[in-house]
């Protein structure tokens, strides 16, 4: 085995589309990240789930912050003002903030609901306009991902998309990863080339857990968004990732940035852990 890295940093998101938490360590199970993506809120109107890829209305689920509390997620509005997630002020609090009333619903099964997307047009990218998706689209997990149950980002593919522009603002809140991965030995894309198809193991004791490297992951407008105070909307983010990292497969051309991962070995993932290839 090779020693590609460590943890960077853990991050987990208790209700899809808002910030999430930093954690010191997590459980991974056989679904991925425990307490991940787990709630969502439901647009009364249209029946569809809430997403920030869907900027209008719904940036705002971006300037709020989830975070879990043993069974329960504390949510923080933009005003300051606390919630827990079975609070009945809450939907009146969200309604305020969006123009428009939702639900809170847990995740209970795979593909839950549907969320509309929106791809801006980019010369030689496949997807553009708005999409209606379904949740967990590889048909893996229960929470409300998009896709993979995991999701993979290293420093080294930060820092090459932040030298591809002068005035790039590359702020790890614009990617939403599970885990960051520092690989200082590395450049490029590590996670679309040099570990395609592969295992990394995460840790070393009894409970190490493994993980199988997917797809490359494809990005949308939410990586342009601003983001609470300080983060601005920046077009150029996604239109220098289509520049620099464009993926092609049976399903078409893809501005990708990360990777998806599977659990081939649950466990628990702890900052600073050593990352190795197997």
């Amino acid at each position: 085995m090779t020693v590609v890295g460590t943890v960077a940093s853990i991050h987990r998101f208790p209700m899809k589309s808002m910030q999430g938490e930093q954690l010191a360590e997590v459980e991974i199970g056989p679904d991925g990240m425990v307490g991940d993506r787990e709630w969502a809120l439901r647009d009364i109107e249209t029946g569809k789930l809430v997403s920030a890829k869907r900027p209008r209305p719904w940036r705002a689920a971006l300037d709020c912050t989830a975070t879990g509390l043993d069974d329960d997620v504390e949510i923080t509005t933009p005003s300051g003002d606390v919630f827990h997630v079975h609070d009945g002020g809450l939907p009146f609090a969200l309604e305020a903030l969006f123009g428009r009333s939702v639900a809170l619903e847990r995740s209970e099964r795979r593909q839950q609901g549907t969320y509309d997307s929106e791809w801006p047009e980019l010369d030689g990218i496949t997807l553009s306009g708005e999409i209606e998706l379904p949740t967990n689209l590889s048909d893996e997990g229960r929470g409300f991902v998009d896709l993979g149950v995991l999701h993979l980002l290293t420093t080294s593919s930060m820092a090459t998309l932040a030298a591809a522009g002068d005035d790039l603002v590359v702020d790890v809140r614009r990617f939403r990863p599970s885990i960051v991965l520092d690989t200082p030995g590395f450049t490029g894309f590590p996670e679309n080339d040099d570990w395609a198809d592969r295992t990394l193991r995460i840790g070393g004791g009894d409970d190490a857990v493994e993980v199988a490297i997917g797809i490359p992951t494809p990005r949308c407008i939410m990586t342009t968004v601003a983001q609470q105070e300080d983060l601005p909307r920046q077009p150029a983010v996604l239109q220098a990732i289509a520049r620099i990292n464009r993926r092609t497969d049976e399903l078409g051309s893809f501005a990708c940035l990360g990777a998806y991962a599977t659990v081939a070995r649950p466990g628990v993932v702890r900052a600073g852990d050593e990352v190795t290839l197997v």
